[in-house]
């Protein structure tokens, strides 16, 4: 096991996992966001030369990410948030999502 994914799983084991976060403090963390998409990609980048995709890396791309988007999406997330708080949010949804169609057509791992 490479030392990324042994990093990511110790990561997803964490209170520090991005998601979790969202789920019990209902609120976005950029920085914590931009940890968890650091270590996503460092695993990627890992194994795109291995041909195979770490389980965990693939259910957050096939099942976490639509969860993690249905959460912060919803209108009730924005409640008291600032115009400001809403269009990073949403600009963050759009990220993840560009990187989801990113991983399913194999563009994350076309080699340099």
């Amino acid at each position: 096991m490479k030392e990324s994914l042994k990093k990511y799983l110790e990561y997803l084991d964490s209170d520090e996992e991005f998601s979790f976060k969202v789920r019990m403090d209902a609120e976005w963390d950029d920085d914590a966001y931009q940890e968890f998409i650091r270590l996503t990609m460092a695993v990627i980048n890992d194994y795109k030369d291995d041909y195979l995709v770490p389980v965990p890396v693939a259910l957050f791309f096939a099942t976490g990410l639509k969860q993690l988007t249905g959460m912060v999406t919803n209108p009730l997330f924005f409640k008291t948030a600032s115009p400001e708080y809403e269009a990073l949010v949403r600009r963050r949804v759009a990220e993840l999502e560009d990187l989801q169609q990113q991983f399913l057509s194999g563009e994350l791992f076309a080699r340099s």
